[in-house]
C-alpha cells in the first residue's frame, strides 16, 4: 500500500479504493496507525469475501493467503465484479492511472467508450476537475 497514489484523484473520477483483510480489525487498526495509512481497511473476518474472490486459497488443507485486486462497477443497488488479479499481477500498479484502467470505466477520458461516462461519470483530459489532492473539497 506504500505505493498506492492520493485517494483523491481517484475519488474525482467517482472511483473508490478501499483494503480488505481476512484479519480482524483489532489486528489492522494498530498496523495501518503503524504504517501512516489513510486508505479505507476493511476487515473481511467471519465472512467468505476473501475465499469468494480467490485471495484466500485452500491448499493441501490449509487456507493460504495471496495478494489480489478486485474492481467492481456499482450501478445504484446493484454491484457488479469487473476484474481481479493477483500475485504477479499486481507489479505495475499503484499510481492512479493504473488503478483507473483497471475499472469498467477506466480514466474516463472523452476518447474513451462508453463516451457519455466521460462527462456524466468522470473527469475529462484536461478538466479543471483534475487537481493537486489538497486542492479538491471534500
Amino acid at each position: 500500500m506504500d505505493q498506492t497514489g492520493h485517494l483523491a484523484h481517484l475519488k474525482a473520477r467517482g472511483t473508490t479504493f478501499a483494503a480488505v483483510s481476512r484479519a480482524p480489525y483489532p489486528k489492522i487498526l494498530p498496523f495501518k496507525a503503524r504504517m501512516g495509512w489513510t486508505v479505507p481497511w476493511y476487515s473481511s473476518d467471519a465472512s467468505d469475501f476473501n475465499l469468494d474472490f480467490e485471495v484466500t486459497l485452500l491448499y493441501e488443507g490449509k487456507l493460504v493467503e495471496r495478494p489480489g485486486v478486485s474492481c467492481f462497477l456499482r450501478d445504484r443497488d446493484r454491484v457488479f465484479h469487473a476484474y481481479s488479479a493477483y500475485e504477479r499481477g499486481l507489479d505495475g500498479l499503484g499510481s492512479t492511472t493504473s488503478l483507473l484502467d483497471l475499472t469498467a470505466l477506466g480514466r474516463q477520458e472523452e476518447w474513451e467508450e462508453p463516451q457519455e461516462c466521460a462527462s456524466a461519470l468522470g473527469t475529462p483530459v484536461g478538466s479543471e476537475r483534475i487537481r493537486y489532492h489538497d486542492e479538491y473539497d471534500e
